[in-house]
């Protein structure tokens, strides 16, 4: 099966891919095709969680296609220790809690401080202009305690529509995977929030 998904807005290609596998006989197989990096991020993410495997083929001007085969996944996931793992999002919406530099303390604090606890989130995702917390080098302190905290089993997405709407070069994200609103829609229904 052939899939075109190139120019479509996030989470389309998530949705068009969810759509395609459903339909699809098992060992069947799909080449999509896209020309975001984000797009390939989330898509390949997507498809391993739904037990495939994927392999990718850069093509001419942006565009990669990948190849997704359905029913041959067979990945090696890190264990994690669970019972450290709260059923929690905390969810950034902007890159300080207030205003000004006493606002952009206030994150740093808060997130820095999250180190100390044993039960920590399943989970954080950066929207929005939180989406600068994750990328711009000013920020070196929250992307550390943040790399510290994916090195305790907290997942950790940056918006990627978020990215490009602010000109941010997918791969400025220095800590954790660029996030879609498929997975973060999932997220949020199934977990207790926290806004940010």
């Amino acid at each position: 099966m052939n899939l075109d998904c190139k120019d479509l807005d996030c989470p389309k290609p998530v949705l068009e891919l969810k759509k395609a596998l459903e339909s699809l006989p098992q060992d069947g197989i799909i080449d999509l095709e896209l020309n975001s990096v984000s797009s390939v991020e989330n898509c390949r993410r997507f498809a391993l969680s739904q037990g495939c495997t994927s392999t990718e083929e850069k093509r001419p001007y942006g565009v990669t296609v990948m190849r997704i085969v359905k029913g041959f996944g067979c990945d090696v996931v890190e264990h994690t220790s669970e019972s450290t793992l709260l059923n929690r999002t905390i969810f950034v919406k902007t890159d300080r809690i207030g205003n000004g530099e006493l606002g952009k303390k206030l994150m740093n604090g808060f997130l820095k401080t999250t180190l100390e606890f044993e039960a920590l989130p399943r989970y954080i995702i950066f929207v929005n202009e939180g989406v600068l917390l994750t990328t711009q080098v000013e920020n070196s302190e929250i992307i550390a305690s943040l790399q510290a905290l994916v090195g305790r089993g907290v997942t950790v997405y940056t918006c990627g529509l978020c990215l490009s709407d602010f000109g941010i070069n997918p791969t400025a994200v220095s800590v954790g995977e660029i996030g879609n609103a498929y997975d973060t829609m999932r997220i949020l229904l199934s977990t207790n929030v926290v806004s940010l």
